[in-house]
């Protein structure tokens, strides 16, 4: 497979050094959206139109998962050490976009193959080898099968029993609701192998089952449910009837899967921003084009001033959405180690912008929001229900939050211990990142979180800018405030634990889940400060070379300015800024590009996808 080594910058531009050529995320992108062809072209398999024809019959969309299979969706599941196409995760999370944005039916059906990402974290070499040959031949359908009807979030309490029997195990219980249930060939689960001698903790292992290689027993679908959105996916369970198999089939040692089973949710929660941006993409699109076609009072909607800064807030959110994906997917090269914060802040954080934009927007169509009318087929309240999944997938931001919480006191110490170390690598969206190794990952970071450690560093490298043309003295001046400002609030958010934590206990609770809401409230002021952190960091590391727009920092200093950084108001923004970023929206949408920071683009209008039995393109091979 060759690599995915750029053979034209990103415009803006977004070049590797001489000698020194980055992956270029954008190229698998682009060759996948050719692949698949214009959503608005009714054959296409991933079309609007069909997805919303599929959604409202609750059909799994086996041709555009068919469309998917054929490009080689599921070699980028496969880190390329493997032998696989997976190189950077930022690859993986672009690809996801490309899909979500057209139907998220088709992207979460086909991303439970991140489940086989286990066998890399927990597996050993054997394993590794075997599960990777596996994938890459193609036809895995991996559900993840942790839920249990009665435990919910608690994998602790699980009843599924897998017990030792001379070099195999025999599974007895069922689990639900789960995706893929009723549709998988191989189930990732956890079993209860420990007694009542062992610790909780330590009873759950890990299972990944081939289901055809079963050798006695049965395993069996639990039928569907119907739900509000993601219609046409397969939300089921399955169920183990004294199924055996074979020893090889449990991952790591016997009491390790809750600890395996978090290592691998601290990955996919932080792949689910792809999901986010796909939808945010659409959502924004589908309104933004509407409104500027549409006549009011003389003129296009859109530019009825209410409407142009909500669509500009709408665009600002999702730029923010990106930079704290984009900085979570590299960290998970970079700081692998210390992502049991960082994973939980950038799913929870991206969620809430994208759910925040989608309801704005639904208030910015008004009445319109209401009407499933032809200009735009429905798609945006579909995108608007299935989008909305993404806070409870893979832990929903309860938990999440919850798991934030239980750091804070390693993060407020780790805060008092100033890291020296160059972060250009995190930043700079050019430079090469190392191989993805996720058996590095680590359920308890120690405190460590490098995003919020570069803040000082971030803060110092502004104060030594020069103004230029880019970038004048007034903005500049502007920024360093809001940043000195973003300091202060975490100073400040490290002081009101203290507080908490010497305050009186709190009344007893029936339940074990005892944590304190105000604690919950730090966790997701931690989540804005940390995507505030990373715009930060990716505008003082790329503005030398992206355009003009991104230099400009205007965005920036609106995306600092607000209170919580997935919220806004009309009034917000300064009517020169919401005019640039409107703009900014519109050349992107006319262009037919992502709305991103960089340049990325769609298919062209009236494109047809490619011939199942066509060659996967040379772009992606």
């Amino acid at each position: 497979m060759r690599e995915f080594v750029s053979e034209k910058p990103l415009a803006g531009t977004l070049s590797g050094e001489p000698g020194n050529p980055s992956i270029d995320a954008a190229v698998p992108a682009e060759a996948l959206e050719e692949w698949l062809g214009d959503p608005e072209v009714e054959a296409n398999s991933l079309s609007f139109a069909r997805s919303l024809e599929l959604d409202e019959r609750e059909e799994l969309p086996a041709d555009g998962i068919g469309q998917v299979r054929a490009f080689g969706f599921h070699r980028y599941f496969v880190p390329d050490w493997l032998g696989g196409d997976l190189r950077t995760t930022e690859e993986l999370l672009m690809l996801t976009r490309v899909i979500a944005r057209r139907d998220m039916n088709v992207a979460v059906s086909e991303s439970t193959q991140i489940w086989m990402m286990l066998a890399w974290i927990g597996g050993d070499a054997g394993q590794r080898a075997q599960w990777a040959s596996t994938v890459l031949r193609g036809g895995v359908v991996p559900c993840l099968a942790y839920s249990e009807p009665g435990h919910g979030a608690d994998l602790a309490a699980n009843e599924l029993v897998a017990t030792p029997d001379d070099g195999q195990y025999v599974l007895t219980g069922e689990k639900w609701p789960i995706n893929r249930g009723r549709t998988s060939t191989h189930v990732v689960l956890l079993g209860t192998t420990g007694d009542d001698a062992v610790p909780a903790k330590r009873k759950q292992s890990m299972f990944l089952v081939d289901r055809s290689r079963v050798v006695s027993g049965e395993v069996t679908g639990v039928p569907r449910v119907s739900t509000y959105g993601l219609r046409g996916c397969d939300i089921s369970g399955v169920s183990f009837d004294d199924a055996r198999v074979d020893a090889s089939a449990r991952l790591g040692a016997e009491g390790e899967g809750l600890e395996l089973s978090l290592r691998g949710l601290l990955i996919t929660r932080t792949l689910c921003t792809g999901l986010s941006l796909g939808t945010g993409d659409t959502m924004l699109r589908t309104v933004g084009g509407f409104l500027s076609g549409r006549t009011l009072y003389d003129g296009p909607a859109s530019e009825i001033p209410y409407v142009t800064e909500s669509l500009a807030n709408a665009y600002l959110s999702l730029l923010v959405a990106e930079c704290e994906s984009l900085v979570a997917m590299r960290g998970l090269h970079l700081y692998t180690e210390e992502f049991s914060v960082w994973g939980n802040a950038a799913k929870v954080q991206v969620a809430r912008l994208v759910d925040f934009v989608g309801k704005a927007l639904a208030r910015t169509l008004g009445a319109r929001y209401y009407m499933r009318a032809a200009e735009h087929v429905g798609i945006f309240q579909k995108m608007l229900r299935d989008g909305a999944v993404v806070s409870v997938f893979d832990g929903s931001e309860p938990v999440c939050l919850d798991s934030i919480t239980q750091q804070l006191a390693a993060l407020a110490k780790s805060h008092e211990r100033p890291r020296d170390e160059d972060w250009s690598t995190l930043y700079d969206l050019r430079a090469e990142l190392p191989p993805f190794q996720p058996a590095r990952v680590s359920v308890f970071g120690r405190g460590r979180d490098a995003t919020f450690a570069s803040l000082p560093a971030l803060i110092d490298r502004l104060a030594g800018l020069v103004p230029g043309a880019g970038c004048d003295e007034e903005r500049l001046t502007a920024l360093r405030t809001r940043a000195e400002e973003l300091r202060g609030r975490l100073d400040a958010l490290y002081a009101r634990f203290h507080d908490l934590r010497r305050a009186p206990a709190a009344t007893p609770s029936a339940s074990a889940k005892t944590t304190p809401p105000r604690l919950m409230r730090l966790a997701e002021d931690l989540c804005a400060l940390h995507a505030k952190v990373a715009d930060l960091g990716i505008w003082l590391h790329n503005r030398d070379h992206l355009d003009a727009f991104f230099a400009d920092g205007a965005w920036l200093e609106a995306a600092l300015a607000r209170e919580q950084v997935h919220q806004y108001e009309v009034g917000d923004l300064d009517p020169q800024t919401a005019r640039t970023l409107f703009d900014r929206m519109n050349s992107q949408r006319e262009k037919h590009e992502f709305f991103s920071l960089r340049t990325m683009r769609q298919a062209a209008p009236g494109t047809h996808e490619a011939r199942h039995g066509a060659d996967r393109p040379a772009s992606a091979a």
